[in-house]
């Protein structure tokens, strides 16, 4: 089995409005959004990779790969490495190796929210004036299903980062896998891992209002310090056949 180091650094663009919520309210904001304590707004790396396994377990449905069984409890009938999402994101009775960091707005959009000129006697209230360009408010009601009608009372308002907002983030650690058997052999993981960030496609909340659409560009990718090109991860999907990659787990148990 392979133990790589990897270092995965990406950027994911906002195409919409995006909520990626606190949970509680602040002021008249009945849903605010997240932000670091310098006042810019930041995707939690718990949320990107939630979201980044819930679309690599569709990619694993894609290839007809077994999914894994996040609630398993009997531990004589869990196999850590049986599943290329527990291999990648680890389970409940092995946890993953990978680190998901913050991603932060990149420099150049944080510039944009700050004054033309710096100042240390400017208040704190003038900087969250100019912080507060990253996002939008939208007045919501919640819908009363049986007669899809406004329900009375249930007026509220949510925050929203604003599109085109920029972030990079990376993912770095260790990623444990089988190689595949072509002749410019990859880690069976890392391919899994290469695919479900290069689709990952929406991220937040509202997303059947349309909110949180992005792209996702990963600008660098690092195996044991050696630089490599994503898109080769991706030139032979035949390696990506269940029935071939159940052969090589088969025969790296058997050696």
């Amino acid at each position: 089995m392979l133990n790589q180091r990897i270092e995965i650094r990406y950027q994911f663009t906002f195409e919409t409005p995006f909520h990626l919520g606190t949970g509680l309210r602040n002021g008249l904001v009945h849903r605010s959004i997240i932000t670091a304590p310098d006042g810019y707004l930041i995707i939690p790396g718990s949320t990107i990779k939630g979201s980044l396994r819930d679309r690599c377990s569709q990619i694993s449905r894609l290839f007809n790969f077994p999914e894994d069984d996040p609630h398993v409890n009997n531990v004589s009938k869990a196999n850590p490495q049986s599943t290329l999402i527990e291999l990648v994101f680890g389970s409940q009775f092995q946890p993953g190796r990978l680190y998901f960091d913050d991603a932060k707005l990149i420099k150049a959009d944080q510039d944009l929210f700050e004054p033309d000129y710096k100042d240390f006697r400017m208040s704190n209230r003038k900087r969250d004036k100019f912080r507060s360009w990253q996002t939008e408010k939208r007045t919501q009601v919640s819908i009363w299903r049986p007669t899809h009608t406004a329900a009375a009372g249930r007026l509220y308002n949510s925050e929203y980062g604003i599109r085109g907002l920029r972030f990079e983030g990376q993912i770095v650690g260790l990623l444990s896998g089988y190689a595949t058997l072509s002749d410019s052999p990859h880690n069976y993981s890392l391919i899994f891992l290469i695919m479900g960030l290069g689709s990952l496609e929406w991220l937040g909340g509202n997303k059947s209002s349309g909110a949180g659409l992005l792209n996702c560009e990963i600008l660098r990718l690092a195996v044991d310090g050696q630089i490599l090109d994503p898109a080769s991860m991706l030139m032979n999907l035949q390696d990506m056949d269940y029935a071939l990659y159940d052969l090589v787990v088969a025969q790296e148990r058997g050696s």
